[in-house]
């Protein structure tokens, strides 16, 4: 189902699921992190909701706190962004010891062109959530980055929640691009 207007990046509320059949394939870039066969599997197989909460603390700080649900009821780590653009420590249950740290930005402030593109007039205008995450490499003996941005695009004619990333690592010596597409749910 199309996004409705009054949903954007101001004002993130709702229930998105991943589109698969629309969304590039992320086995590669977890496989990069280090996500385990079987887990990678159970991914491939369940539809994965996000539900947003967006609010601003007492301090003013914007906050967007996300339920993440694998489909049959399983839980899958919280998303805890604050949007100071401040590294933040987080022992995540996939991808082990990271650090992460989120902003608004405009479109025209990216340096990666790929994130830039086909974003509708709202989120050019309200700015995008961009977060920037990196594995803890001497806890986790990895070395990946990914920079990632939220906002709303058109997608098959219907206004869509959607996320790109680039993926690099030094496993690896070209980025990784993807981009995934939600259906609106409520």
């Amino acid at each position: 189902m199309a996004c409705p207007d009054t949903v954007t990046t101001k004002n993130l509320t709702g229930k998105f699921r991943l589109n698969k059949s629309l969304s590039g394939n992320p086995d590669e870039t977890l496989k990069l992190q280090g996500v385990s066969y079987l887990k990678r599997t159970a991914i491939a197989n369940f539809s994965l909701t996000l539900e947003p909460n967006q609010y601003f603390d007492d301090a003013g700080l914007e906050h967007i706190d996300v339920k993440q649900t694998l489909s049959g009821g399983f839980k899958a780590p919280a998303d805890i962004l604050v949007l100071d653009n401040e590294d933040y420590p987080r022992d995540d249950d996939l991808f082990g010891p990271l650090f992460g740290k989120a902003c608004r930005t405009k479109v025209d402030e990216l340096d990666i062109d790929f994130l830039k593109e086909d974003w509708t007039e709202d989120t050019v205008e309200d700015g995008l959530i961009y977060v920037t995450v990196r594995s803890e490499t001497e806890k986790t003996k990895r070395d990946w980055v990914i920079r990632l941005v939220w906002g709303f695009t058109i997608k098959d004619g219907e206004r869509r929640f959607a996320r790109r990333y680039k993926f690099t690592t030094k496993e690896r010596p070209e980025p990784i691009y993807l981009k995934l597409y939600y259906d609106y749910l409520e």
